[in-house]
């Protein structure tokens, strides 16, 4: 790759305001867009924008979720500093990194969490991805990079936290209308892909809020930019939300709700969905997914003492393989399935300590049961539960959190907190070699964190943070075993030992009266001891075992500017890793990247259009051997891939209501690798989404 593209990057986001500067004094005074450092991040305490809170975070509404035109869970974070998908390319095989941790072939996802409706979903399986789900399903993601998010969120989140929010009636119902309706098509070229959706919400009486939502989604494998079919690339799901809020007395923050999420893929498809190692030998697979959340808020009537939120939930992924001769020749089919039950219980109270001081105190609890199963099923009926290296097995966690949040008036804020979490691991039927486990599997670990921001003027701010979390090892990595390699009960927990600092720039008025530029730098260095890795290794020894000393160092950079409707947004990522005793490189740490959006957004007309630019150097800090393949220890060259957007949504006359899309991705048709991925990314296509709300 041209070095000098980022820097002509970062020109050409400085230079924006030249042209802006120059429009008329009509156009100087429009409203300026957004920008999503603006954003408010959801969670407990006091409302706080993303530019202003001591950690990395960056939110996506659903207007970036539109533009981005996704067809996979992977394409809405591709774009987010610090967070790249990993492994395959398509929905059953991707899975997610954040800051050098995630998913690589056979290794566990679980340093990162991922909660939908703060319901935490975790699936793995050989040669699979992490999480199923539909893009069209969402209105909002949030993700915080780094360690310190454990303690609200749950143990273990070494690398970070990704939740994912579903639409709500209320997002459609407008001016005390009881009935809306939203109708949606979406085509692209390359993969010959289409998606149909519809939205249903209704308020049959007041403080009664009921929504549908049901999403089909078909494509084919695309090509790559030599025109080269990508196997494990197509799509084929469907999927419905169902969901309900009562508020009593009127009071929304007083309130019942719940929610139902179905998602499944059935089809026939090759058996890697992360690399398409094993060949084109084609098996039918079944996905289905399942969501149940049963809730209830009560602020009591704005009490400062009292702001409860309590929620129950279920989740079900279950994967049901047939057709499956080429793995067995006594195999009719197989079932793998994580199976589970979830209850949160918070409080958040609000304690004025005089003066311009505030603070917040959050405290909760958690339990997760968690069935691991695998029944393989001989074309006699004989059921095998399980396999050596996939063993069945049932998880039990207790957690206890409390942060407290202390501001003094606009200018400092203090974030202490702390979460105990106990895990219980017991195994399952599975033999091998003619032996069943028995013994079960107890720890339990501390993760206390510390953070704050101070603003040193009105545009100059700093923040920092240190945070210790605990990762328990969980049934895959206790349980693995086969004739030759035992289980490994003695594995150590995983301890992160993370520091974070950096600074933000906030100004309004430089060039004009209504312009604005916002900038977060973050400086990290991840110290984890005891990295669980699946290691490659000779007859006696576990599959998985503890490295040693790991260190993940980091920069992320966010910046954005606007000015009437112009706007520029840029980000960029270095990542470091290596194994501190033997000081060899990580193979999940990705390509430096950068960023950066020129667009234009016209309020009064609903037009709205610009370029993305992605820009990627090489990556060749990886460590080859014997088992090195694409995504995992080879190395990549540098890219740049250019986009192009546009959107029109009428705000009056006969078109009212409608939205149209359309998008240009790789125009130039560039061929290329993205480093952590195991297959080709797609070639030039083409985007087109109409939409309809009545």
């Amino acid at each position: 790759m041209n070095r000098k593209a980022p820097l002509l990057a970062g020109i050409a986001l400085l230079t924006l305001a030249a042209p802006a500067h120059a429009q008329d004094s009509a156009a100087a005074d429009a409203e300026t867009t957004q920008l999503s450092l603006d954003r408010l991040v959801i969670s407990a305490g006091a409302e706080k924008v993303a530019i202003d809170t001591p950690q990395a975070v960056t939110v996506l509404d659903q207007d970036d979720i539109d533009q981005t035109q996704a067809s996979t869970m992977g394409d809405l974070l591709e774009g987010i500093p610090g967070v790249n998908v990993q492994g395959g390319v398509g929905a059953l095989g991707q899975g997610f990194n954040i800051r050098g941790m995630g998913t690589a072939i056979g290794d566990s996802d679980n340093r990162i969490l991922i909660t939908v409706d703060g319901v935490t979903k975790f699936y793995e399986q050989y040669r699979m991805g992490a999480f199923f789900s539909e893009p069209e399903l969402y209105k909002r993601v949030e993700v915080l990079r780094g360690p310190a998010s454990s303690t609200l969120y749950g143990a273990g989140a070494l690398a970070g936290v990704i939740n994912f929010t579903t639409k709500d009636a209320s997002d459609f119902l407008k001016d005390g209308d009881p009935l809306a309706v939203r109708l949606k098509a979406a085509t692209e070229t390359n993969a010959e892909g289409h998606t149909l959706s519809g939205i249903v919400a209704v308020e049959p009486l007041s403080g009664v809020e009921l929504l549908g939502n049901y999403n089909y989604r078909r494509s084919k494998d695309y090509k790559d930019g030599n025109g080269k079919v990508v196997p494990a690339s197509s799509a084929q799901s469907d999927n419905f939300l169902l969901k309900g809020r009562v508020s009593i007395g009127g009071n929304r923050k007083h309130a019942i709700f719940a929610s139902y999420q179905d998602w499944v893929s059935d089809g026939p498809q090759v058996y890697d969905q992360i690399s398409a190692a094993t060949g084109s030998s084609l098996m039918r697979r079944r996905v289905h997914d399942k969501t149940a959340v049963l809730g209830y808020v009560n602020d009591f009537d704005g009490s400062k003492l009292l702001n409860v939120e309590a929620q129950l939930s279920y989740t079900n992924t279950l994967v049901h393989q047939t057709e499956t001769t080429f793995l067995g020749a006594n195999l009719d089919h197989s079932d793998f399935s994580y199976k589970g039950w979830q209850g949160r219980l918070q409080n958040t109270s609000k304690f004025d300590l005089g003066g311009d001081w505030t603070s917040f105190l959050i405290v909760g609890a958690q339990w997760n049961e968690q069935q691991r199963r695998n029944p393989r099923v001989a074309f006699n009926g004989t059921v095998t539960p399980g396999a050596g290296t996939h063993p069945e097995g049932d998880m039990t966690k207790y957690g206890l959190f409390a942060q407290l949040e202390i501001s003094w008036s606009d200018k400092l804020m203090i974030i202490p907190g702390a979460r105990v979490d106990w895990t219980d691991l017991k195994p399952g039927a599975t033999v091998v070699g003619g032996t069943v486990l028995t013994r079960r599997v107890k720890d339990s670990g501390v993760s206390p964190k510390i953070a704050a921001i101070y603003s040193l003027t009105d545009w100059l701010g700093v923040f920092g943070s240190a945070a210790r979390t605990v990762r328990m090892p969980n049934i895959d990595e206790i349980f693995t075993r086969s004739a030759t390699r035992p289980s490994n009960p003695d594995l150590r927990p995983e301890t992160s030992d993370n520091y974070e600092a950096g600074f933000t720039l906030s100004f309004d008025g430089l060039a004009g009266r209504t312009d604005k530029l916002r900038l977060k730098t973050t400086v990290f260095r991840n110290n984890v001891k005891d990295l669980i890795i699946n290691a490659a290794g000779v007859a006696g020894t576990p599959y998985f075992t503890n490295v040693g000393r790991s260190r993940f160092t980091g920069v992320e950079v966010e910046a954005e500017y606007g000015i009437g409707g112009f706007f520029a947004r840029g980000n960029m990522s270095f990542i470091n890793g290596k194994d501190r005793l033997t000081g060899k490189y990580l193979n999940t740490i990705p390509a430096n990247d950068y960023r950066l959006t020129l667009g234009y957004a016209d309020a009064r007309t609903g037009l709205s259009g610009g370029w993305t630019g992605e820009f990627a150097e090489r990556q060749n800090k990886v460590n080859t051997g014997a088992f090195s393949s694409a995504g995992s220890g080879l190395a990549t060259p540098g890219y740049n891939v250019h986009n192009l957007f546009f959107a029109f949504k009428p705000r009056s006359g006969a078109a009212e209501g409608f939205e149209f899309r359309i998008a240009a991705d790789n125009v130039f048709d560039k061929a290329f690798r993205r480093h952590l991925s195991s297959l080709a990314a797609e070639g030039q296509t083409f985007k087109f989404t109409v939409a309809k709300t009545f």
